[in-house]
């Protein structure tokens, strides 16, 4: 049996606290060592038996640490996993990657030169509703596909702009919050887009940062629409897919940041599970209907992708090349609205 990967945790903030330390707890085969937290001071009270330190330099300096977790704000992400690879750690980034696409290969080279991995966090490529996109297309059960609409919707009218996921600084905003995921997986289905048309801007009053996205993707001659916004009052479908024998339509997200934010632990063989009144449904041309049940989602398999590289000398789940590309078309669309 392999030893434990130590493992610290920078940032215990929301991603830190509920997306990233209650995966790495609860998995055998690794230790939450070190948490870096500056304020509030929680991380103690939650994980008793970490250390809690109050610098990264702290953490770089520690030999025994194997693996460092970032889930800090965006314009940080380049220089802290650039400072773990020279310190000889592998990294967990949280999604976006980087801001800037040149950063994004420059860390692939040093992960290469120093032989330690990057590991991108895009945890909603194991969501139910994702997963069940998969089968759904797989299966055939729509024909011929036309067209996909993938949005994210929410009613918040009031922009919080002391926020810094709220700011106007490139890399913040709903673009890279939430553009990452939807591309993601947009681009995990179908590969490279043959065209596209997208509007990206601030839509509320007195907001300053980007609340609002839509952009139309050409893969052939489907059709792939991610959009995003803040001003969704009345429930939008999650995902809507039109094809030659009927329309998939689902609404409702993917129940597990709900359960770690209401503090369940990521634990047991019904984790992910969706209640079946969130089922999706397809209408099909002949008139029938019928719901289509929704796969559990698991976070889990993320770190677990995570151990089976660094110590099973496995793939990685999320290939690196494809999160360098993402990153390439965040700040490509992001910069063309400007």
């Amino acid at each position: 049996m392999s030893l434990p990967i130590h493992t610290a945790l920078v940032g215990f903030g929301k991603a830190g606290q509920f997306l990233h330390a209650p995966f790495i707890d609860i998995h055998v085969d690794f230790e939450l060592s070190v948490i870096l937290e500056r304020t509030p001071k929680t991380g103690a009270e939650a994980y008793p038996t970490a250390v809690i330190v109050r610098t990264y330099e702290e953490i770089l300096a520690d030999a025994s640490i194997e693996l460092i977790v970032l889930t800090t704000p965006n314009d940080t992400h380049a220089s802290l996993a650039e400072q773990a690879l020279l310190a000889g750690k592998h990294v967990v980034v949280d999604k976006p990657f980087t801001i800037h696409v040149a950063d994004a290969k420059r860390l692939q080279i040093l992960s290469q030169q120093t032989g330690k991995h990057i590991f991108v966090y895009q945890n909603r490529r194991w969501d139910g509703d994702f997963l069940t996109v998969q089968q759904l297309l797989k299966e055939g059960v729509l024909g011929e596909i036309h067209s996909i609409e993938s949005r994210f919707d929410r009613y918040r009218p009031e922009p919080r702009t002391t926020y810094w996921k709220e700011s106007a600084a490139l890399g913040n905003g709903l673009w890279y919050d939430l553009g990452p995921h939807l591309m993601d997986q947009a681009f995990y289905l179908f590969g490279v887009p043959t065209s596209y048309c997208a509007e990206i801007k601030t839509q509320r009053a007195g907001a300053i940062g980007i609340d609002y996205f839509d952009v139309q993707f050409q893969f052939g001659s489907l059709n792939y629409t991610i959009h995003a916004g803040m001003l969704e009052e009345q429930a939008t479908p999650r995902w809507l897919i039109k094809g030659s024998k009927g329309t998939y339509a689902k609404y409702g997200v993917d129940p597990q940041e709900a359960k770690l934010n209401a503090g369940e632990q990521p634990r047991g063989a019904y984790w992910g599970m969706e209640d079946v009144n969130a089922f999706g449904s397809i209408d099909f041309i002949s008139g029938e209907s019928k719901m289509y049940q929704t796969l559990p989602g698991d976070y889990r398999k993320f770190y677990q992708g995570v151990y089976n590289t660094i110590r099973e000398d496995e793939p990685q789940l999320i290939a690196l090349n494809d999160a360098v590309a993402l990153v390439g078309w965040l700040e490509k669309l992001g910069l063309e609205r400007l």
